[in-house]
């Protein structure tokens, strides 16, 4: 048995399971990630292991295979079971062939990783940046399901990204469209007046040229060399030599050689100076970016994701919004938004199984199955009813006695957590897009809590959230679902303890 399983929602009975199988993977500079998804997006389980360092590139791929192999014999299932395999590396590849082409922090560079694995395994392989296939999971089924313009920004240790329009991935000319961690926010050229030195009266005050950080490809003045963790990491480190005083070494346990994300969330939360300046910085660096994306390509959505998101984003969101808001120069009336990654780590792992269904079925929109799997969905409605004489509530006649969720494709699912709390982590676990409005009904709706985590994700994603009796709720999801349109209010039951 393999330790790093983590089985998503119990044990699959396999027999039961129809749809094809897919494998997907987000091999990084520190971990390897391995899931088995379904091809409606279903994940069953992931398996965690740590990526080899300081190694040749046969012990990294070696150790890839190990991990499909460790995650399908947890399961004891077949390589027949399995459609194709989706990877994610964090560098340029050639998604035609499966090369890697260069992956600048890690051991893969050159390495004709597809035809290894499809070669060892026997089945399709296919490769992608794992910022194009996080935004491109994000499109199918997170954040930006629905939206026709997408571009996804991940910060962590460095600055990922994907560009997806009308549902297919923006690749460009040399599969290296999308870099937006390498567009260069700060220029080093020298200065008109540097260059006319000697042509000047003498006293005239020349800038000096500023000393920019080497980005990790080797250009100079890149997003990521100022916005990203490692940006972050290197600040606070040259700040604490100087001798400035920061509880971010409390809370790295007194050696800030690596800062992590959840450090930095803290510190943030005790109103650490230090470290409150140099992430509001990196928050400004951002949303400027974030202006040149909109200057320059004018998406529907811009997602953020990452660690540093995800472990900061109350404090950084409205910072970058701010100054989007406030941009200068007009646009036509539009639903453009900045939202927060809905999908968190799984995005990358269902970008790469997207990726590998279109490329076996030969389809030219990676998630058109799941628009197919929402109208099939949608037909078979299930219909929702309330009986004031017993107090029950009944799906499809059947009367239930346990908490579930409603969803925005009029299917209840049951509810894993068994309180009056309303937490963040539920409400992502069954949240659509298409959703405006959540209902959340209990007898007693004075006894139910929304934690403020759960707020800020209801703020983020624009959803009014509504507590109301039993009644009224079934009563809702009831007029909402003779709407011609699509469904836009999903529930929460809880029934009674």
């Amino acid at each position: 048995m393999v330790a790093e399983v983590k089985l998503v929602g119990g044990m699959p009975d396999f027999t039961q399971i129809k749809e094809r199988l897919y494998v997907g993977m987000d091999v990084g500079g520190t971990k390897i990630r391995t899931s088995l998804v379904s091809e409606s997006g279903t994940i069953y389980a992931h398996l965690k292991d740590k990526t080899p360092r300081d190694c040749p590139a046969e012990v990294t791929v070696e150790a890839i295979q190990e991990s499909i192999r460790d995650l399908l014999d947890y399961f004891n299932l077949p390589l027949s079971r399995i459609a194709a395999i989706g990877i994610a590396i964090p560098g340029v590849v050639e998604p035609e062939t499966g090369n890697v082409v260069v992956t600048p922090n890690m051991n893969l560079t050159g390495v004709p990783l597809g035809d290894i694995l499809s070669q060892y395994f026997g089945i399709p392989v296919f490769l992608n940046n794992d910022g194009n296939l996080g935004t491109l999971g994000e499109t199918w089924l997170g954040a930006a399901r629905n939206a026709r313009s997408v571009v996804g920004i991940f910060v962590g240790t460095g600055v990922g990204s994907g560009i997806v329009t009308n549902n297919q991935l923006w690749m460009g000319a040399g599969h290296a469209a999308g870099e937006i961690g390498h567009i260069i926010v700060s220029t080093p050229a020298r200065s008109w007046k540097s260059r006319i030195a000697s042509l000047l009266p003498e006293g005239t005050e020349v800038e000096k040229m500023a000393d920019y950080p080497v980005c990790g490809c080797g250009n100079i003045g890149c997003l990521e060399s100022f916005a990203s963790r490692t940006a972050i990491e290197h600040a606070i480190q040259e700040a604490v030599a100087l001798g400035v005083p920061s509880k971010i070494t409390e809370f790295s346990n007194g050696d800030v050689s690596i800062v992590k994300s959840g450090a930095l969330a803290k510190a943030l939360k005790a109103e650490d100076p230090l470290v409150t300046a140099i992430v509001h910085y990196t928050a400004e660096v951002l949303a400027y970016a974030c202006l040149t994306v909109r200057h320059l390509i004018d998406p529907e959505v811009i997602i953020f994701g990452g660690g540093v998101m995800e472990a900061c984003y109350r404090y950084v969101l409205p910072i970058i919004e701010e100054i989007v808001s406030a941009d200068k120069l007009p646009a036509a009336p539009s639903n453009r938004r900045i939202v927060l990654s809905l999908l968190g780590d799984d995005a990358v792992v269902l970008g790469a199984v997207a990726l590998a269904h279109a490329r076996v079925n030969r389809a030219e929109n990676p998630v058109a199955h799941a628009v197919a799997e929402k109208t099939v969905k949608k037909t078979v409605q299930k219909t929702l009813e309330y009986s004031s004489d017993s107090g029950e509530i009944r799906v499809n006649g059947q009367s239930l006695h346990t908490d579930f969720y409603w969803n925005s494709c009029g299917k209840a699912i049951l509810r894993e957590e068994d309180d009056f709390k309303i937490r963040r982590r539920e409400l992502k676990s069954f949240f659509d897009e298409n959703v405006t409005q959540l209902i959340i009904a209990s007898r007693h709706p004075e006894k139910i809590v929304v934690t403020p985590k759960a707020i800020d994700f209801l703020t983020l994603h624009g959803v009014a959230a509504r507590l109301c009796t039993l009644e009224e709720g079934v009563m809702a999801i009831s007029e909402n679902a003779g709407n011609d349109g699509p469904e836009t209010l999903a529930g929460i039951f809880i029934l009674e303890k």
